[in-house]
């Protein structure tokens, strides 16, 4: 039993069936790396994990709660435990940086605006941002756009984050402050999920990997696991065969 569960999920769009009976769990504190092809359905996934998409089958369970058949107004208490960190940023161009994390403060806690300035100067400085809240996020560079996104996700302290190839076009200087902070995030016992093709970043971070392929998980395991699984699907996924 985990505190992420899915359960025999389908999803088409159209004539093209996506998933077909995908079954995972993630535990408390647990980041389960989830890997597949171009198109096997990942981000979907982690979309329907909050509500943006519904499966045409199947059931989702945050934190025992089955979060499946909720309306919007349902969503709003699962959407403050469970931050999204969106691939592009979905940063707020016409924001500033300090407003852009203003923003879900102001929407979701009851905190003064001194106390959301104090939250939102500590989180600038803990991702290196420090002496940037005036700008806009157009005039950052890519790995601070990401470190923004992020920053922007956890400010509000979720319990759980899904991350949607978070170090896609980073180099590895800013690839690797993204690792260690989500390992930070980690240690403080957030349970997360990592969608990537960036395997070096999935083995840093991950307890577990599962791969997306033909439509269900079609192997996971640890990476203890994986390196004795020489030949197996993943493996060979890793390493560019045919899987």
């Amino acid at each position: 039993m985990g505190v992420i569960e899915v359960k025999n999920f389908h999803k088409s769009f159209g004539s093209k069936h996506i998933h077909r009976g995908v079954e995972f769990s993630v535990k408390q504190g647990e980041c389960l790396g989830l890997i597949g092809g171009s198109g096997a359905g990942k981000s979907v996934i982690l979309r329907s994990l909050i509500g943006l998409e519904k499966p045409d089958k199947g059931n989702i369970f945050i934190d025992d709660v089955d979060i499946t058949y909720m309306n919007e107004d349902q969503l709003i208490d699962i959407r403050k435990k469970v931050a999204y960190v969106f691939q592009g940023g979905a940063l707020f161009d016409s924001m500033s940086v300090y407003e852009n994390l203003a923003y879900p403060l102001r929407e979701h806690t009851r905190l003064s605006e001194v106390e959301i300035s104090q939250k939102i100067y500590a989180i600038l400085e803990e991702f290196g941002l420090e002496g940037n809240e005036k700008i806009y996020p157009s005039n950052l560079s890519g790995g601070m756009q990401k470190r923004l996104g992020l920053a922007r996700a956890i400010i509000i302290n979720p319990k759980f984050v899904l991350y949607d190839e978070p170090t896609a076009g980073l180099d590895p200087y800013n690839t690797r402050r993204i690792q260690d902070m989500i390992l930070r995030l980690k240690s403080k016992g957030v349970t997360s999920i990592l969608v990537t093709h960036d395997m070096p970043s999935a083995f840093a971070v991950c307890d577990r990997i599962a791969m997306l392929k033909n439509g269900h998980i079609a192997a996971q395991g640890t990476r203890s696991e994986l390196d004795s699984s020489r030949g197996g699907i993943i493996h060979n996924f890793i390493n560019g065969e045919e899987p």
